[in-house]
């Protein structure tokens, strides 16, 4: 079985080395040599310290074709990458990977080859160009289709216990699910600037955060067989000692992505005639924070 993982961050690094763990082919495309360089010596995956040998390079046309490629950037990235994928000639399957969804209508403006859509809820950290660390077990979500069903079987034999494969029906929804557990936390975390667990640890930070889960949840009630308050506070368990990806671009002074998760959710809100003052709250000042932070980006 044949991969290219786009993008080794945190969630690329980890999904890569759970693929290469059983013994698929799996080649990163990354933007610097250093790092594609460290990757060609060995993924290494905490807390076992495994690792895996995988294969990397900066070139796409060293990447092979014949793969599924797995989108594992953040949005802003995506423009750049997306334009490339679609100059190919020929052009590979693509398995994209989320935060938020304003990607949706980005992807409808490149012409690319068969779309999937998955989302992540393990907690992962990059310790560096070739070290992941596991810290929270979640499923993987993938919008099952007849094209890439041999790819989710052979996906869910790897290792059931800690990468578990689930398959989702209806990409909207699945999406829509993930993009409302980030605006649950990824935010408060993001502006408090604390771990996901003290979101439910602290008595007053747990106020905040079940005051914006009901916020959210009832502007969106159409989901509700899929998403429920018990089921974010879940995330947030299982997930209790990772920084959110929100919290770790901002204290790495990048560009946080409000874009794609609070502003296309507060438009959805909008068209919907609902209201959501403690979303377009956080917003603003995560906006802010952006601008002053890290320079205007």
């Amino acid at each position: 079985m044949r991969f290219v993982v786009v993008g080794a961050g945190s969630i690329g690094l980890l999904i890569g080395s759970y693929l290469a763990q059983h013994q698929a082919n799996v080649t990163f495309w990354v933007r610097r040599e250093e790092q594609a360089e460290h990757l060609r010596s060995g993924l290494v995956r905490r807390p076992e310290n495994f690792t895996y040998e995988v294969d990397s390079t900066i070139h796409i046309e060293e990447l092979p074709t014949d793969a599924l490629w797995i989108i594992a950037v953040k949005y802003d990235a995506l423009p750049v990458v997306l334009s490339e994928i679609s100059a190919l000639p020929v052009q590979p399957d693509l398995l994209f990977i989320q935060n938020g969804i304003g990607h949706l209508s980005l992807i409808k403006q490149y012409s690319l080859g068969h779309v999937s859509f998955a989302t992540v809820e393990h907690g992962a950290a990059r310790i560096d160009d070739r070290t992941v660390s596991h810290n929270g077990m979640g499923p993987i979500n993938i919008v099952e289709n007849d094209r890439i069903a041999p790819i989710i079987q052979w996906m869910q034999e790897i290792d059931p216990q800690n990468f578990p494969i689930t398959t989702q029906q209806n990409a909207k929804q699945l999406l829509f699910r993930k993009v409302l557990i980030n605006c649950a936390i990824n935010p408060l975390t993001a502006l408090l600037e604390i771990r996901n667990g003290l979101l439910l640890e602290n008595p007053y930070f747990h106020l905040l955060f079940r005051q914006l889960c009901e916020e959210l949840l009832s502007n969106f009630e159409e989901y509700s067989d899929l998403l429920s308050y018990s089921d974010i506070e879940e995330v947030c368990r299982k997930t209790a000692y990772n920084q959110s990806s929100m919290l770790v671009d901002r204290i790495k002074g990048r560009n946080m992505e409000i874009e794609t998760i609070l502003t296309a959710v507060l438009k959805e809100i909008n068209q919907k005639g609902g209201r959501a003052p403690f979303l377009q709250m956080l917003e603003t000042a995560l906006l802010g924070i952006n601008r002053s932070e890290c320079g205007g980006c």
